[in-house]
């Protein structure tokens, strides 16, 4: 292979990727990424290979593209990849057509077949897995019959089930775990392909030979692992009220892209980080993000919490707590909230932060695969244990409490005089109607029409209520895409602006998948993240393009922001654990 057989184009400004301009192996890639990320390069978080390219994603304390991709241009020949693992042979047994794969008969009629010609084409080929990508365990699939390629659906589906076997392009795939997706969905497998409880997490691996056996039955698994409750023997918080959508969070499941897991974690990390400084944690804890509707939780002893994010009226015992500041909550004390106010999301930080048993290296919940912070959101009846406060976190916990004895009536709460200046909530339009983002164009930008690249600068566009933690799907004038052909499954990342063929663009959020097929007309900077994880449903958004250099300019000024501010709290725990009281 030539010195520098690939280009490297910018994915956002968080991260970028290697691109061959010839063909090369996936599973070569794969050995090539597991290589790299042994290197232990103090600015790469993660690399992961997909189809012709290899994506390396930066650190948060990492600013530029340019610097880390010279750094790994510049020492690219100077160590040998591992070889590829031996590839193995799969079969799996796929119901085709009725309820199970309900685009057959679309397809079929598309390829001028029958439904059982065409199954019997599809089971006859022999399959390659190129990359896993998507979801977790997701594998893209070459070797697909030429007389069997489909387009994707105009808009992908909001639920897939578990299993589905479906065809798009020149390939074909199998969905792991129930979730969007915009293929042709044409049988399903009962054969789990991703078991996060095993030693080997995932049933196949780029190189692997598949394939699939016409079957009549399909005999799918019960999985109880979503409904596992929650049941510490020393609980610090239960829950009596769950609200719309509280998952436990942290900053998310790094390492795992190439094997399709979403990095995942807070949507807005920066407030969780805020809530975690406040309440003397690591800035990575495990947090509540909480959503829209925010719930009802009785304290089991005292506890030292902080509230960040969005304004979900908190209250303790009945009374208005402060958001952006660390709060004594006495034992028995019920904690409740109330109207949305302002944002979308709010995030809860314990001292000790919260505790659950980490799977794939993080706590984060992945509920739509059903793994990681308890699988699911929180229910009624759930309880959470939490780890032990840090030193200063317990000093400012007991000037806290001997500040609420002191009161004329003993109060339930208390808090101190400081707090944490909240940055996003000044960034909303008047009236907190909406938000601007600043994007860097994406990889297909020049592919839509002129009119449709400026109707995405100048127009307003709406979240819909059907956004969640994976993606926002925006109501607004469609952007037409004037060239270019179906696209291979590629990198993308939070921000990436995608556009399916109706034209509504969707911006994908932090438990958005590693890969997608739709074309990318730009990127949300990173600095403007935490914007998408308080823009709610009927929120306007509108967008400014900047530059690259602007964007990692943007970076490091929120970097040094928030050292200030971790600098200025770690200084007040200080003083409370000096002193022995709370300002």
């Amino acid at each position: 292979m030539r010195k520098h057989a690939f280009e490297t184009i910018s994915l956002g400004d968080r991260a970028f990727v290697f691109r061959w301009r010839e063909p090369v192996e996936t599973a070569y890639l794969a050995a090539r990424a597991s290589a790299i990320a042994g290197l232990g390069l103090s600015w790469l978080l993660e690399a992961a290979a997909v189809s012709g390219a290899i994506a390396f994603y930066l650190k948060p304390s990492c600013s530029s593209i340019e610097d880390a991709a010279t750094e790994l241009i510049g020492l690219w020949n100077d160590y040998e990849a591992v070889n590829p693992p031996a590839a193995r042979r799969v079969e799996l047994p796929v119901v085709y057509g009725g309820e199970n794969g309900p685009d057959l008969e679309a397809c079929a009629a598309r390829s001028r077949m029958t439904e059982s010609q065409f199954a019997e084409l599809h089971a006859a080929a022999e399959y390659k897995v190129e990359m896993i990508g998507f979801a977790p365990g997701f594998p893209y699939l070459s070797g697909l019959d030429e007389r069997l390629e489909q387009p994707r659906r105009p808009s992908p589906r909001k639920r897939v089930p578990a299993g589905s076997v479906a065809v798009a392009g020149g390939r074909t795939c199998i969905y792991p775990n129930e979730s969007p997706g915009g293929w042709q969905v044409i049988g399903r497998t009962a054969v789990p392909l991703f078991r996060p409880e095993e030693r080997e997490p995932f049933l196949l691996k780029p190189g692997d030979a598949v394939s699939f056996v016409l079957s009549t039955e399909l005999e799918l698994r019960e999985d109880g692992e979503k409904n596992t409750f929650f049941a510490p023997e020393t609980p610090a918080l239960r829950v009596l009220k769950p609200g719309l959508l509280t998952t436990v969070q942290d900053a998310g499941r790094a390492g795992w892209r190439a094997y399709g897991v979403p990095a995942g974690g807070a949507m807005d990390a920066w407030a969780m980080r805020r809530a975690n400084l406040l309440v003397g944690n690591e800035e990575e804890a495990a947090v509540l993000e909480l959503t829209m509707v925010g719930g009802t939780y009785l304290a089991e002893r005292d506890l030292l919490l902080a509230i960040c994010g969005a304004d979900i009226s908190p209250l303790a015992a009945g009374d208005p707590v402060p958001l952006n500041r660390p709060v004594y909550v006495s034992a028995g004390t019920e904690l409740s909230f109330g109207k949305l106010r302002s944002g979308c999301r709010a995030y809860v930080a314990i001292a000790g932060g919260i505790d659950v048993p980490e799977v794939l290296g993080s706590r984060s919940a992945e509920p739509r695969a059903g793994f990681g912070g308890g699988g699911r959101p929180l229910a009624a009846g759930d309880a959470l244990a939490a780890g032990a406060p840090a030193f200063r976190a317990e000093a400012l916990l007991r000037a806290l409490r001997k500040q609420a004895e002191a009161a004329d009536e003993q109060a339930a709460w208390s808090s101190v005089s400081w707090h944490a200046a909240d940055d996003i909530s000044s960034l909303a339009w008047p009236g907190g109607e909406g938000f601007t983002l600043r994007i860097v164009p994406g990889e297909e930008w020049e592919e839509f029409t002129e009119a449709s690249r400026e109707r995405l600068l100048d127009a307003e566009y709406r979240v819909e209520a059907s956004s969640d933690r994976m993606g926002l799907r925006l109501a607004g004038d469609p952007l037409i895409r004037d060239g270019g052909t179906e696209l291979d499954s590629h990198s993308v990342v939070a921000g990436t602006i995608q556009v399916p063929s109706d034209g509504k663009p969707i911006v994908l959020g932090a438990g958005c998948q590693p890969t997608g097929g739709y074309p990318k007309i730009g990127h949300v900077i990173g600095a403007d993240w935490p914007l998408l994880a308080q823009a709610a449903p009927g929120c306007r958004l509108a967008f400014e393009a900047v530059t690259l250099e602007e964007a990692e300019q943007a970076w490091r000024r929120r970097l040094r922001e928030h050292a200030l501010l971790k600098a200025g709290i770690g200084l007040r725990f200080a003083q409370a654990a000096s002193k022995g009281e709370a300002k």
